[in-house]
């Protein structure tokens, strides 16, 4: 596949940064956690709800910067034995992230992969195998490293976890490929998940999330702000490689209290226009300028918002959150609306071990919020979630949706619980019900039908001292697109994950 003039601009950036690398004095501290360590954010959610971390920490990856400045001083006696034993598990990432070269070796072998893509980094095929350096120089980081996963749309060898970080003040700057989950859904996130493969961006990210001092703005508290333009390098069935423009604020105006208010724009691409107007009406998207009906707009828009609420009950460690998403309507405003809902509540005991359990509902059939007297379905916009008329192959990348893994029209239901013991052995399990396509709209990726079905999963993430192992079971009592029957599946995935 030719290479779009963006995707080889961020190969240049890479290969630039490398050989800057070489005559730049050496530094420490990686630019951030990764989103797909499951134990990670339980951990940093924990160390929240005690007010050990601050800040939001809806929004991956999320800045050791950030999570450092939490850490540092901590009286270990302040707090109860699991969180102090989530304080030491965060140590030994943030010191593997202070080295100045750190090595990561990853494998996974399953039978099929996971149906849902929550938070976790599981296995996108049957065998996927990678191996990934980063080196820090003077405050840039530079990560590269090589990929392998048997029968993936494209090719089986990929770059994905390549990418360029040089801090400028409290800000990063980045160009490559990084994951990036937005919200504070565990099992879904709507704008943006672990649903599909990362695609390549340019972007920047504030890493400490320092409050303002100016009285106007002081209320807001501790505060966020990242935006990247991104690629969705591939052949698609509407126009080849448009570009997502994306950006996020989110702040926490008091303790418990966390919000955001993110927004992605799909546009350009191959045999689009892509000049100034189309960047102007998308960005200030006054009157219809962004909503002509015609192919005179720039595009595919969606806006969204969410709300964590987290603190203490006593010992238990709780949560409440939500994320709203929606398509752009008629004018400036939005009005096809999709959401997720859910909370968690976490314990332990004092010989550190930790309890969490969860449950989440996410609803992408989604819902006009204005009614609509000609609408049939209950005033519900059929077929419209991650669907556009201008990028008719909708808002995915390699054949994946971006945002919820079930894609539009789809609603799923989840109870999870974990427990991690003293030799931080982590065990967990999930029921989720899922809805997929409830409309049988037939452009939808992960189904072209409806079908409902129940998912089971159990698994284990061992710590070795030659790398965690991960061993998951998953049983679905039907599979997408066999309408007219329901062949039950039985999964089993087996991982490994070393780093150094």
């Amino acid at each position: 596949m030719k290479q779009s003039p963006f995707h080889y601009g961020c190969r240049v950036a890479l290969a630039a940064a490398m050989l800057l690398a070489t005559v730049v004095p050496a530094a420490n501290a990686a630019p951030w956690a990764t989103a797909g360590d499951r134990q990670l954010r339980d951990d940093i959610e924990l160390l929240q709800a005690y007010g050990v971390i601050s800040g939001p920490v809806s929004s991956w990856p999320l800045p050791w910067a950030q999570i450092a400045a939490g850490l540092d001083g901590v009286d270990p006696g302040a707090v109860p034995p699991h969180a102090r034993a989530a304080l030491e598990r965060i140590r030994i990432h943030l010191g593997l992230a202070e080295a100045r070269t750190r090595y990561v070796i990853e494998a996974s072998a399953t039978n099929g992969a996971a149906l849902v893509r929550d938070f976790a980094d599981t296995a996108r095929e049957d065998g996927d195998v990678a191996a990934h350096v980063e080196h820090e120089f003077g405050g840039t980081t530079i990560g590269y490293g090589v990929g392998w996963r048997s029968g993936q749309r494209g090719d089986d060898v990929h770059f994905e976890d390549a990418y360029l970080a040089h801090a400028l003040g409290n800000w990063a700057l980045y160009a490559g490929f990084v994951e990036t989950w937005w919200g504070p859904g565990q099992e879904s996130g709507l704008l943006f998940s672990n649903s599909s493969r990362p695609f390549p961006k340019i972007g920047f990210k504030r890493l400490s999330p320092d409050a303002f001092t100016w009285p106007v703005l002081n209320w807001l508290g501790p505060w966020r702000f990242e935006a990247f333009v991104g690629q969705l390098n591939e052949n698609r069935t509407d126009y080849d490689n448009p570009l997502v423009a994306a950006m996020r604020l989110s702040f926490q105006p008091a303790r418990q209290v966390e919000i955001g208010f993110s927004r992605m724009m799909q546009l350009c691409g191959e045999g689009r226009p892509c000049g100034l107007k189309i960047w102007r009406d998308a960005l200030l998207p006054v009157g219809t300028r962004d909503n002509t009906g015609t192919l005179d707009e720039p595009g595919n828009q969606i806006a969204g918002v969410d709300l964590r609420i987290a603190g203490r009950l006593g010992p238990v460690a709780t949560s409440l959150y939500g994320e709203v998403i929606g398509e752009d309507g008629d004018g400036i405003g939005i009005e096809q609306l999709s959401y997720t809902v859910g909370g968690t509540a976490s314990g332990g005991l004092r010989d550190g071990s930790t309890w969490k359990a969860g449950v989440e509902y996410t609803d992408t059939y989604a819902f006009y919020l204005v009614e609509k007297p000609a609408t049939d379905n209950n005033n519900r916009a059929e077929g419209s979630t991650y669907n556009n008329f201008i990028y008719s192959a909708g808002y995915t990348y390699r054949g994946r949706p971006i945002g919820f893994s079930l894609d539009g029209d789809s609603r799923l239901f989840s109870l999870t619980g974990s427990w991690t013991d003293p030799g931080n052995r982590r065990f967990y399990s999930a029921v989720r019900r899922a809805s997929i396509n409830v409309t049988n709209t037939a452009r939808y990726r992960i189904s072209r039908n409806a079908e409902r079905l129940w998912i089971g999963e159990a698994g284990v993430q061992w710590p070795t001292e030659w790398g965690d192992v991960r061993v998951e079971a998953r049983w679905q009592t039907d599979a997408p697109d066999t309408p007219g029957r329901s062949p039950a599946k039985a999964q089993l995935e087996i991982g490994w994950r070393t780093q150094f």
